[in-house]
């Protein structure tokens, strides 16, 4: 167990310096300006969003205009309303189309966005995984690692697992179930979940699941 332990705290300070690279880097980034930069272009995009909401506004005012004309008074006016009515529902529903397609290129992501969630990432699976991790671990609480295992198979923390490559996170809840029921395993499941476990702590913590159960037999 004091591997499993040890290889937990290898893997909380390479997080920690993962958490100091990424602060370095953007404090880095404020002193050159980049981040006032970055925030500048955001701001144009937001004023040329609200240029095309108002475009849309304008044209679906105008639309209701020609229609309002085109029934109350479409008897004495001396041309057809209806190709400009036709040509003001194009021109609003282009935008409206634009905005509505999924695939549309996606908002790029900036510098200071990736390292903050990077930075944000690190101090998750430090809190929420890794330091709970080693304290069921150290107190042998069973109830905690179920709680860990249920937590890093899905949402923000599997996320953050496979963003910072600290494995698959439906593989490391594996290696935790697999734990919890080591009483009841057999050495060629423990195997198997040792060859699908990426994560160096949980291989660890397997490794000598499996010793021990070799030894019983």
């Amino acid at each position: 167990m004091k591997e499993v332990l040890k290889e937990i705290d290898t893997r909380i300070k390479r997080l920690e310096a993962e958490i100091e690279l990424a602060e370095s880097r953007l404090e880095f980034l404020d002193k050159i300006g980049a981040s006032s930069r970055y925030k500048l272009l955001e701001k144009r995009q937001r004023i040329s969003e609200m240029y095309v909401l108002f475009f849309m506004l304008w044209g679906f005012i105008g639309l209701v205009l020609l229609l309002y004309l085109k029934y109350r008074y479409a008897e004495v006016l001396p041309f057809s309303l209806t190709p400009y009515i036709l040509l003001m529902v194009i021109l609003i529903l282009l935008p409206a189309v634009y905005y509505a397609i999924p695939s549309r290129k996606p908002e790029e992501e900036t510098p200071m966005d990736y390292l903050n969630k990077r930075e944000r990432m690190a101090r998750l699976l430090i809190n929420r995984f890794y330091k709970p991790l080693r304290e069921a671990l150290e107190e042998n609480d069973n109830v905690k690692l179920k709680e860990l295992a249920d937590s890093i198979s899905m949402g923000e923390l599997a996320r953050a697992a496979e963003e910072l490559n600290e494995g698959n996170p439906k593989t490391m809840a594996y290696a935790l179930y697999i734990y919890l029921a080591r009483d009841t395993v057999s050495s060629e499941e423990i195997q198997e979940a040792l060859a699908l476990v990426k994560n160096k702590p949980l291989k660890i913590l397997l490794s000598t699941l499996l010793k021990e159960s070799s030894s019983k037999q």
